[in-house]
Protein backbone atom coordinates (compact mmCIF):
# COMPACT_ATOMS: atom_id res chain seq x y z
CA UNK A 1 0.00 0.00 0.00
CA UNK A 2 2.67 2.33 0.97
CA UNK A 3 4.10 2.02 -2.96
CA UNK A 4 0.93 2.75 -4.13
CA UNK A 5 0.43 6.21 -1.77
CA UNK A 6 4.08 7.11 -3.08
CA UNK A 7 2.73 6.95 -7.44
CA UNK A 8 0.22 9.33 -6.52
CA UNK A 9 1.75 11.63 -4.16
CA UNK A 10 4.16 12.16 -7.36
CA UNK A 11 1.04 12.47 -9.38
CA UNK A 12 0.50 15.89 -7.65
CA UNK A 13 3.60 16.97 -8.29
CA UNK A 14 3.24 20.89 -9.88
CA UNK A 15 6.47 20.72 -11.92
CA UNK A 16 5.71 17.47 -13.37
CA UNK A 17 4.84 18.31 -17.36
CA UNK A 18 2.01 16.42 -19.19
CA UNK A 19 3.51 14.95 -21.99
CA UNK A 20 0.62 13.46 -24.72
CA UNK A 21 -1.97 13.14 -21.87
CA UNK A 22 -2.67 14.42 -18.56
CA UNK A 23 -0.80 11.84 -16.18
CA UNK A 24 -2.57 13.39 -12.96
CA UNK A 25 -5.46 11.80 -14.66
CA UNK A 26 -4.16 8.63 -15.54
CA UNK A 27 -2.67 8.20 -12.28
CA UNK A 28 -6.15 9.04 -10.66
CA UNK A 29 -7.63 6.39 -12.93
CA UNK A 30 -4.89 4.11 -12.13
CA UNK A 31 -5.42 4.86 -8.01
CA UNK A 32 -9.33 4.30 -8.58
CA UNK A 33 -9.08 0.95 -10.33
CA UNK A 34 -6.45 -0.72 -8.10
CA UNK A 35 -8.43 0.85 -5.00
CA UNK A 36 -11.34 -1.08 -6.49
CA UNK A 37 -9.32 -4.27 -7.25
CA UNK A 38 -8.30 -3.91 -2.89
CA UNK A 39 -11.92 -3.12 -2.33
CA UNK A 40 -13.18 -6.66 -4.08
CA UNK A 41 -10.34 -8.98 -2.91
CA UNK A 42 -10.21 -7.68 0.87
CA UNK A 43 -14.49 -8.34 0.33
CA UNK A 44 -13.38 -11.98 -0.83
CA UNK A 45 -11.15 -12.20 1.82
CA UNK A 46 -14.12 -11.28 4.40
CA UNK A 47 -16.61 -13.31 2.88
CA UNK A 48 -14.48 -16.68 2.85
CA UNK A 49 -13.88 -15.82 6.69
CA UNK A 50 -17.40 -15.17 7.67
CA UNK A 51 -18.49 -18.53 7.69
CA UNK A 52 -15.29 -19.31 9.25
CA UNK A 53 -15.90 -16.96 12.08
CA UNK A 54 -19.38 -17.86 13.06
CA UNK A 55 -18.71 -21.72 13.79
CA UNK A 56 -16.54 -20.28 17.19
CA UNK A 57 -19.78 -19.65 18.93
CA UNK A 58 -20.84 -23.17 18.28
CA UNK A 59 -17.56 -24.88 18.95
CA UNK A 60 -16.96 -23.36 22.80
CA UNK A 61 -13.40 -22.19 24.50
CA UNK A 62 -10.84 -23.01 22.01
CA UNK A 63 -7.99 -24.77 24.19
CA UNK A 64 -4.26 -25.69 23.31
CA UNK A 65 -3.09 -28.85 24.49
CA UNK A 66 -0.25 -29.24 26.35
CA UNK A 67 3.64 -28.62 25.03
CA UNK A 68 4.38 -32.50 25.93
CA UNK A 69 1.06 -33.53 23.77
CA UNK A 70 2.76 -31.36 20.49
CA UNK A 71 5.78 -32.82 21.15
CA UNK A 72 4.35 -36.29 21.14
CA UNK A 73 2.23 -35.30 18.34
CA UNK A 74 5.52 -33.71 16.42
CA UNK A 75 7.41 -36.99 17.26
CA UNK A 76 4.76 -38.85 15.16
CA UNK A 77 4.28 -36.90 12.42
CA UNK A 78 8.50 -37.38 11.64
CA UNK A 79 7.27 -40.42 10.59
CA UNK A 80 5.24 -39.68 7.49
CA UNK A 81 6.73 -37.80 4.42
CA UNK A 82 9.48 -38.32 2.00
CA UNK A 83 11.95 -37.62 4.56
CA UNK A 84 10.54 -39.78 7.70
CA UNK A 85 11.97 -41.56 10.01
CA UNK A 86 12.57 -45.00 9.93
CA UNK A 87 10.29 -47.46 11.49
CA UNK A 88 13.14 -49.23 13.57
CA UNK A 89 13.44 -46.21 15.41
CA UNK A 90 9.78 -45.53 16.32
CA UNK A 91 9.72 -46.28 20.48
CA UNK A 92 5.96 -46.46 22.13
CA UNK A 93 6.79 -45.02 25.16
CA UNK A 94 7.28 -41.66 23.11
CA UNK A 95 3.33 -41.16 22.72
CA UNK A 96 2.21 -42.74 26.06
CA UNK A 97 0.37 -38.94 27.01
CA UNK A 98 -1.47 -38.79 23.40
CA UNK A 99 -2.66 -42.46 24.40
CA UNK A 100 -3.82 -40.96 27.63
CA UNK A 101 -5.29 -37.46 26.27
CA UNK A 102 -7.18 -39.51 23.59
CA UNK A 103 -8.51 -42.26 25.91
CA UNK A 104 -9.11 -39.82 28.87
CA UNK A 105 -12.16 -37.41 30.00
CA UNK A 106 -12.43 -33.90 28.27
CA UNK A 107 -13.76 -30.83 29.34
CA UNK A 108 -17.39 -29.92 28.16
CA UNK A 109 -17.70 -27.35 25.78
CA UNK A 110 -14.06 -27.03 24.67
CA UNK A 111 -12.48 -26.72 21.17
CA UNK A 112 -8.40 -28.26 21.37
CA UNK A 113 -6.19 -27.96 19.49
CA UNK A 114 -2.78 -28.40 18.82
CA UNK A 115 -1.02 -25.02 17.75
CA UNK A 116 0.58 -24.42 14.39
CA UNK A 117 2.57 -26.81 12.81
CA UNK A 118 5.10 -25.34 10.27
CA UNK A 119 2.26 -22.21 9.57
CA UNK A 120 -0.93 -24.91 9.42
CA UNK A 121 -3.75 -24.64 11.82
CA UNK A 122 -5.20 -27.30 14.17
CA UNK A 123 -8.31 -28.66 15.76
CA UNK A 124 -9.17 -32.30 17.66
CA UNK A 125 -12.41 -33.87 17.53
CA UNK A 126 -12.98 -37.59 18.72
CA UNK A 127 -16.31 -40.05 19.19
CA UNK A 128 -16.64 -44.04 20.01
CA UNK A 129 -17.39 -46.54 17.18
CA UNK A 130 -19.52 -49.22 18.66
CA UNK A 131 -17.40 -52.04 16.99
CA UNK A 132 -14.18 -53.70 17.44
CA UNK A 133 -11.12 -52.84 15.93
CA UNK A 134 -11.01 -55.88 13.95
CA UNK A 135 -14.44 -54.96 12.16
CA UNK A 136 -13.41 -51.16 11.81
CA UNK A 137 -10.29 -52.02 10.05
CA UNK A 138 -12.25 -54.23 7.71
CA UNK A 139 -14.94 -51.23 6.78
CA UNK A 140 -11.97 -48.68 6.42
CA UNK A 141 -9.04 -50.32 4.86
CA UNK A 142 -10.14 -52.99 2.66
CA UNK A 143 -9.25 -52.65 -0.94
CA UNK A 144 -12.17 -53.85 -2.01
CA UNK A 145 -15.06 -50.80 -0.07
CA UNK A 146 -14.44 -47.85 -1.58
CA UNK A 147 -13.41 -44.67 1.05
CA UNK A 148 -16.52 -43.15 0.03
CA UNK A 149 -18.70 -45.44 1.38
CA UNK A 150 -17.66 -44.56 5.20
CA UNK A 151 -16.60 -41.16 4.09
CA UNK A 152 -19.34 -39.57 2.00
CA UNK A 153 -19.70 -36.30 3.05
CA UNK A 154 -15.56 -36.05 2.85
CA UNK A 155 -14.06 -37.71 0.07
CA UNK A 156 -15.26 -38.35 -3.53
CA UNK A 157 -12.06 -40.06 -4.85
CA UNK A 158 -9.39 -41.58 -2.81
CA UNK A 159 -6.57 -44.39 -4.05
CA UNK A 160 -3.18 -45.40 -2.90
CA UNK A 161 -1.14 -44.86 -5.39
CA UNK A 162 2.51 -46.12 -3.88
CA UNK A 163 1.96 -48.54 -1.33
CA UNK A 164 5.79 -49.87 -0.07
CA UNK A 165 4.34 -53.70 0.55
CA UNK A 166 5.36 -56.78 -1.40
CA UNK A 167 2.06 -56.52 -3.21
CA UNK A 168 1.87 -52.70 -3.40
CA UNK A 169 -1.60 -53.39 -1.91
CA UNK A 170 -3.07 -52.95 1.72
CA UNK A 171 -2.82 -56.19 3.45
CA UNK A 172 -5.09 -57.17 5.80
CA UNK A 173 -4.51 -55.30 8.79
CA UNK A 174 -7.99 -57.26 10.35
CA UNK A 175 -5.88 -60.57 9.86
CA UNK A 176 -2.42 -59.40 11.04
CA UNK A 177 -4.23 -57.70 14.47
CA UNK A 178 -4.34 -61.27 16.54
CA UNK A 179 -0.92 -62.39 15.71
CA UNK A 180 0.73 -58.95 15.75
CA UNK A 181 3.83 -58.77 18.42
CA UNK A 182 5.93 -55.67 17.16
CA UNK A 183 4.60 -52.81 15.49
CA UNK A 184 3.90 -52.78 12.12
CA UNK A 185 4.46 -49.64 9.66
CA UNK A 186 2.95 -49.27 6.00
CA UNK A 187 4.05 -46.33 4.03
CA UNK A 188 2.99 -44.84 0.34
CA UNK A 189 1.12 -42.03 -1.10
CA UNK A 190 -2.56 -41.38 -1.46
CA UNK A 191 -4.94 -39.95 -4.04
CA UNK A 192 -7.90 -37.23 -2.59
CA UNK A 193 -10.55 -35.77 -4.64
CA UNK A 194 -12.37 -34.21 -1.81
CA UNK A 195 -16.43 -33.49 -1.20
CA UNK A 196 -17.56 -29.68 -1.98
CA UNK A 197 -16.95 -27.32 1.11
CA UNK A 198 -20.30 -26.78 2.81
CA UNK A 199 -19.99 -22.73 2.11
CA UNK A 200 -17.91 -21.91 -0.80
CA UNK A 201 -18.81 -24.78 -2.69
CA UNK A 202 -15.05 -25.69 -3.15
CA UNK A 203 -13.33 -29.04 -3.70
CA UNK A 204 -9.58 -30.03 -4.31
CA UNK A 205 -7.08 -32.61 -5.56
CA UNK A 206 -4.36 -33.32 -4.17
CA UNK A 207 -1.93 -36.13 -2.67
CA UNK A 208 -0.69 -37.02 0.47
CA UNK A 209 2.07 -38.98 2.29
CA UNK A 210 0.50 -41.73 4.52
CA UNK A 211 1.94 -43.83 7.16
CA UNK A 212 -0.38 -46.91 8.98
CA UNK A 213 1.20 -47.80 12.26
CA UNK A 214 -0.55 -51.41 13.51
CA UNK A 215 0.56 -52.21 17.46
CA UNK A 216 -0.60 -52.96 20.96
CA UNK A 217 -0.13 -50.71 23.81
CA UNK A 218 -1.14 -51.75 27.28
CA UNK A 219 -2.71 -54.77 25.75
CA UNK A 220 -4.63 -52.85 23.38
CA UNK A 221 -4.75 -53.10 19.51
CA UNK A 222 -4.25 -49.27 18.03
CA UNK A 223 -4.37 -48.40 14.22
CA UNK A 224 -2.16 -44.84 14.05
CA UNK A 225 -3.26 -43.47 11.04
CA UNK A 226 -0.91 -40.58 9.88
CA UNK A 227 -1.49 -38.45 7.15
CA UNK A 228 1.13 -35.14 5.25
CA UNK A 229 0.43 -33.69 2.47
CA UNK A 230 2.67 -33.81 -0.46
CA UNK A 231 2.19 -30.74 -2.51
CA UNK A 232 -0.05 -27.52 -2.75
CA UNK A 233 -3.23 -29.07 -3.62
CA UNK A 234 -4.80 -28.27 -7.31
CA UNK A 235 -6.61 -25.12 -7.92
CA UNK A 236 -10.16 -25.20 -6.25
CA UNK A 237 -13.03 -26.09 -8.22
CA UNK A 238 -16.42 -25.32 -8.00
CA UNK A 239 -18.59 -27.87 -6.80
CA UNK A 240 -22.44 -27.98 -5.18
CA UNK A 241 -24.14 -29.77 -2.41
CA UNK A 242 -27.88 -30.47 -3.51
CA UNK A 243 -30.48 -30.34 -0.84
CA UNK A 244 -29.18 -31.15 2.65
CA UNK A 245 -25.58 -32.24 3.26
CA UNK A 246 -26.68 -35.30 4.78
CA UNK A 247 -28.01 -36.96 1.64
CA UNK A 248 -24.42 -36.52 -0.04
CA UNK A 249 -25.70 -35.42 -3.65
CA UNK A 250 -23.27 -33.47 -5.40
CA UNK A 251 -21.94 -31.64 -8.46
CA UNK A 252 -18.36 -31.61 -9.18
CA UNK A 253 -18.21 -29.08 -12.44
CA UNK A 254 -14.46 -29.27 -12.70
CA UNK A 255 -14.26 -25.29 -13.41
CA UNK A 256 -11.90 -23.47 -10.84
CA UNK A 257 -13.56 -20.75 -8.41
CA UNK A 258 -15.97 -20.73 -5.84
CA UNK A 259 -19.84 -20.85 -5.50
CA UNK A 260 -20.21 -17.00 -4.02
CA UNK A 261 -22.24 -15.18 -5.77
CA UNK A 262 -20.01 -13.18 -8.49
CA UNK A 263 -16.98 -14.52 -6.97
CA UNK A 264 -16.28 -17.40 -8.90
CA UNK A 265 -12.94 -16.13 -10.35
CA UNK A 266 -11.07 -16.35 -6.59
CA UNK A 267 -8.37 -19.42 -6.87
CA UNK A 268 -8.35 -21.08 -3.81
CA UNK A 269 -5.47 -23.68 -2.61
CA UNK A 270 -4.93 -26.73 0.24
CA UNK A 271 -1.41 -25.54 0.71
CA UNK A 272 -0.47 -27.78 3.38
CA UNK A 273 -2.25 -30.46 5.77
CA UNK A 274 -1.30 -32.78 8.18
CA UNK A 275 -3.56 -35.34 10.67
CA UNK A 276 -2.62 -37.51 13.19
CA UNK A 277 -5.55 -40.50 13.76
CA UNK A 278 -6.20 -43.03 16.77
CA UNK A 279 -8.26 -46.02 16.41
CA UNK A 280 -7.36 -47.15 20.20
CA UNK A 281 -10.07 -50.10 21.32
CA UNK A 282 -11.18 -49.59 24.65
CA UNK A 283 -12.08 -52.14 27.51
CA UNK A 284 -15.84 -50.75 26.98
CA UNK A 285 -18.24 -53.79 26.74
CA UNK A 286 -19.62 -54.58 23.72
CA UNK A 287 -16.03 -53.78 22.25
CA UNK A 288 -15.67 -50.02 21.20
CA UNK A 289 -12.89 -48.20 19.80
CA UNK A 290 -11.70 -44.13 20.60
CA UNK A 291 -11.37 -42.67 17.27
CA UNK A 292 -9.47 -39.19 17.61
CA UNK A 293 -7.89 -37.04 15.39
CA UNK A 294 -5.73 -33.85 15.66
CA UNK A 295 -5.76 -32.15 12.15
CA UNK A 296 -3.51 -28.91 10.49
CA UNK A 297 -4.69 -27.50 7.36
CA UNK A 298 -3.39 -24.17 5.76
CA UNK A 299 -5.67 -23.44 2.79
CA UNK A 300 -7.12 -19.92 1.63
CA UNK A 301 -6.64 -17.74 -1.17
CA UNK A 302 -3.54 -15.51 -2.55
CA UNK A 303 -1.24 -17.55 -0.22
CA UNK A 304 -3.14 -16.04 3.00
CA UNK A 305 -4.18 -18.87 5.49
CA UNK A 306 -8.19 -18.81 6.03
CA UNK A 307 -8.35 -21.99 8.01
CA UNK A 308 -9.47 -21.03 11.51
CA UNK A 309 -9.51 -24.12 14.65
CA UNK A 310 -13.61 -24.12 14.70
CA UNK A 311 -13.44 -24.05 10.71
CA UNK A 312 -11.59 -27.55 11.06
CA UNK A 313 -13.51 -28.97 13.56
CA UNK A 314 -16.24 -28.38 11.90
CA UNK A 315 -15.29 -30.38 9.13
CA UNK A 316 -13.94 -32.82 11.46
CA UNK A 317 -17.52 -33.25 12.90
CA UNK A 318 -19.15 -33.43 9.33
CA UNK A 319 -16.89 -36.62 9.03
CA UNK A 320 -16.98 -37.83 12.09
CA UNK A 321 -21.31 -37.98 11.80
CA UNK A 322 -21.28 -39.79 8.99
CA UNK A 323 -18.57 -41.92 9.80
CA UNK A 324 -19.79 -43.22 12.97
CA UNK A 325 -23.77 -43.35 11.59
CA UNK A 326 -22.22 -45.61 8.78
CA UNK A 327 -19.94 -47.99 11.02
CA UNK A 328 -22.47 -48.74 13.54
CA UNK A 329 -25.24 -49.84 11.29
CA UNK A 330 -26.47 -53.34 11.47
CA UNK A 331 -26.69 -53.51 7.68
CA UNK A 332 -22.47 -53.52 7.57
CA UNK A 333 -22.12 -56.31 10.79
CA UNK A 334 -21.36 -59.16 7.74
CA UNK A 335 -18.31 -57.32 6.17
CA UNK A 336 -17.66 -60.20 4.06
CA UNK A 337 -21.01 -59.91 2.34
CA UNK A 338 -20.97 -55.60 2.19
CA UNK A 339 -17.38 -56.40 0.35
CA UNK A 340 -18.86 -58.21 -2.27
CA UNK A 341 -21.45 -55.43 -2.72
CA UNK A 342 -18.94 -52.82 -3.26
CA UNK A 343 -16.45 -55.58 -5.26
CA UNK A 344 -19.13 -55.82 -7.93
CA UNK A 345 -19.42 -52.56 -9.16
CA UNK A 346 -16.00 -52.54 -10.41
CA UNK A 347 -16.57 -55.26 -12.51
CA UNK A 348 -19.74 -53.61 -14.31
CA UNK A 349 -18.90 -52.49 -18.08
CA UNK A 350 -19.18 -48.86 -18.53
CA UNK A 351 -22.64 -48.99 -20.19
CA UNK A 352 -23.91 -50.90 -17.28
CA UNK A 353 -22.23 -47.68 -15.13
CA UNK A 354 -23.88 -45.58 -17.45
CA UNK A 355 -27.43 -47.01 -16.94
CA UNK A 356 -27.24 -46.98 -13.16
CA UNK A 357 -26.76 -43.34 -13.23
CA UNK A 358 -28.71 -42.00 -15.52
CA UNK A 359 -31.70 -42.36 -13.72
CA UNK A 360 -29.79 -40.95 -10.18
CA UNK A 361 -28.42 -37.59 -11.99
CA UNK A 362 -32.33 -37.41 -13.63
CA UNK A 363 -33.41 -36.74 -10.35
CA UNK A 364 -30.57 -34.58 -9.23
CA UNK A 365 -31.17 -32.27 -12.17
CA UNK A 366 -34.73 -32.21 -11.13
CA UNK A 367 -33.55 -31.32 -7.74
CA UNK A 368 -31.61 -28.15 -8.89
CA UNK A 369 -34.87 -26.62 -10.42
CA UNK A 370 -36.72 -26.91 -7.69
CA UNK A 371 -34.40 -25.38 -5.55
CA UNK A 372 -33.61 -22.70 -8.38
CA UNK A 373 -29.69 -23.21 -7.46
CA UNK A 374 -28.99 -23.15 -11.06
CA UNK A 375 -29.53 -20.76 -14.14
CA UNK A 376 -31.05 -22.72 -17.16
CA UNK A 377 -27.95 -22.00 -19.20
CA UNK A 378 -26.29 -23.68 -16.25
CA UNK A 379 -28.11 -26.61 -15.98
CA UNK A 380 -28.13 -26.88 -20.00
CA UNK A 381 -23.96 -26.67 -19.38
CA UNK A 382 -24.25 -29.48 -17.15
CA UNK A 383 -26.78 -31.85 -18.26
CA UNK A 384 -27.85 -31.40 -21.59
CA UNK A 385 -27.53 -34.51 -23.77
CA UNK A 386 -25.88 -36.53 -21.12
CA UNK A 387 -22.61 -34.11 -20.36
CA UNK A 388 -22.46 -35.19 -17.04
CA UNK A 389 -22.61 -38.44 -17.40
CA UNK A 390 -20.64 -38.78 -20.46
CA UNK A 391 -17.86 -36.47 -18.58
CA UNK A 392 -17.44 -39.11 -15.50
CA UNK A 393 -14.59 -41.03 -15.48
CA UNK A 394 -14.64 -44.60 -14.45
CA UNK A 395 -14.03 -44.05 -11.09
CA UNK A 396 -16.30 -41.29 -10.71
CA UNK A 397 -18.80 -43.55 -12.22
CA UNK A 398 -17.91 -46.59 -9.58
CA UNK A 399 -17.92 -44.12 -6.53
CA UNK A 400 -21.61 -42.43 -7.49
CA UNK A 401 -22.46 -46.14 -8.16
CA UNK A 402 -21.11 -47.25 -4.48
CA UNK A 403 -22.49 -43.72 -2.68
CA UNK A 404 -25.89 -44.51 -4.19
CA UNK A 405 -25.24 -48.26 -2.98
CA UNK A 406 -24.83 -46.90 0.83
CA UNK A 407 -27.82 -44.85 0.76
CA UNK A 408 -29.62 -48.72 -0.45
CA UNK A 409 -27.60 -50.23 2.54
CA UNK A 410 -28.91 -47.31 5.26
CA UNK A 411 -32.76 -47.63 4.24
CA UNK A 412 -32.92 -44.84 1.88
CA UNK A 413 -35.36 -45.10 -0.80
CA UNK A 414 -34.42 -47.35 -3.18
CA UNK A 415 -32.66 -47.44 -6.33
CA UNK A 416 -34.56 -49.72 -9.37
CA UNK A 417 -30.96 -49.25 -11.15
CA UNK A 418 -29.23 -50.40 -7.98
CA UNK A 419 -31.68 -53.26 -7.65
CA UNK A 420 -30.54 -54.45 -11.17
CA UNK A 421 -26.94 -54.28 -10.04
CA UNK A 422 -27.68 -56.76 -7.05
CA UNK A 423 -29.65 -59.17 -8.69
CA UNK A 424 -27.07 -59.71 -11.31
CA UNK A 425 -25.51 -63.16 -10.85
CA UNK A 426 -21.97 -63.86 -10.66
CA UNK A 427 -20.66 -60.38 -11.17
CA UNK A 428 -18.00 -60.66 -8.26
CA UNK A 429 -15.58 -63.35 -9.46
Amino acid sequence: MPALQSKNIQSREPNRKNIGMDLRAAFSIKAVYLRKSIICRLSVLLLLLMPVCSYATESGTEKAVDASLREELAYLLSFVGSDAAGSETFQVNRISALMRFVTGPKEPHVLYHAGRFKGATSAYHEFDIRRPLSQVLQLTYNADIPTVVTMPASIRLSNWTDIDTPKHSLPKLWETLPVLKAPQFITGVEHIVNSPDQHSGAYFEYDLYRTLILLRHEGRPVLISLSRQKDVSDVGKKGMIIGADDNWDYLYTGQAGVNYAGLGWVKSYMYDSYSVCFYIETDAAPPTVRFGVFKWIRAGWAGINLARPPHIFRGLKRFANNFKTILENPRFDDVSAVSREFANIKSLSAEEQRKIIEGYLREIEKKCRLERRLSEDQLNNLFKDRRYLNGLKKEERQSLIALALVKNLLGGAPNRELTYLQSKPNIAK
